[in-house]
C-alpha cells in the first residue's frame, strides 16, 4: 500500500524543471505498476446484469445515483464474502475498461490521498460509515470497487464467470 501511495504522490508532485524524458517517465511507470497491483481486467467477452451478481452471492444493499460516475448506467453497493463491493454497470466492456477504469482509478487515488469518500462510494448524508476502496476489477461490462484488495472482487468475478 505504501508503494501505491508513493506512486500517486509522485504523479501529483511538481516537476524538477529538467527537460529529460527519463525524469518524467519514471514516476508514470511507478504509478502504472502500482495501479496494476490494485486493478485487474477480466471477462472481456462477457456482459453481466444486476441479477447475475445477486445469483453469484453478492448481497445488494443500496443503489446510488449515476450522476457522479460518467457513463455508468447503474451503481449498487453491497457485500460479498463479508467485504464491501460497489458494482458499477456500463453499456459495454469497452466503456467499462476505459471510462469505468479511469473513474475507478481516480476513486482509489482519492481514497489513498485523502482517506475520504469519493463519488457514489459515499454511503449518504448523515452516515458515519466510510468505505475506503483500495482496489478495483473490470469484469465484462462492470467495474467492481473492492474494500481491501482485488482478491474479494476476483473471487466474485470467478463465481460470475462460472
Amino acid at each position: 500500500m505504501a508503494t501505491l501511495i508513493a506512486a500517486f504522490s509522485l504523479l501529483i508532485a511538481c516537476g524538477s524543471g529538467s527537460d529529460s524524458t527519463d525524469d518524467v517517465a519514471a514516476p508514470a511507470t511507478e504509478a502504472d505498476d502500482a495501479l496494476a497491483e490494485v486493478s485487474k481486467i477480466l471477462a472481456p467477452e462477457q456482459s453481466f446484469t444486476f441479477d447475475d451478481y445477486v445469483a453469484a452471492g453478492w448481497k445488494k444493499s443500496k443503489q446510488y445515483d449515476t450522476e457522479t460516475v460518467p457513463q455508468a448506467t447503474d451503481i449498487w453497493y453491497g457485500f460479498f464474502n463479508a467485504k464491501d463491493i460497489e458494482v458499477r454497470f456500463y453499456e459495454s466492456h469497452e466503456i467499462a475498461k476505459t471510462a469505468g477504469f479511469e473513474n475507478a482509478a481516480e476513486a482509489i487515488d482519492q481514497s489513498f490521498r485523502e482517506g475520504g469518500q469519493y463519488g457514489a462510494s459515499n454511503r449518504g448524508a448523515g452516515s458515519s460509515a466510510v468505505t475506503k476502496y483500495k482496489a478495483f476489477v473490470v469484469a465484462g461490462n462492470t467495474v467492481m470497487l473492492c474494500e481491501q484488495s482485488v482478491d474479494s472482487c476476483i473471487a466474485l468475478a470467478d463465481v460470475l464467470g462460472n
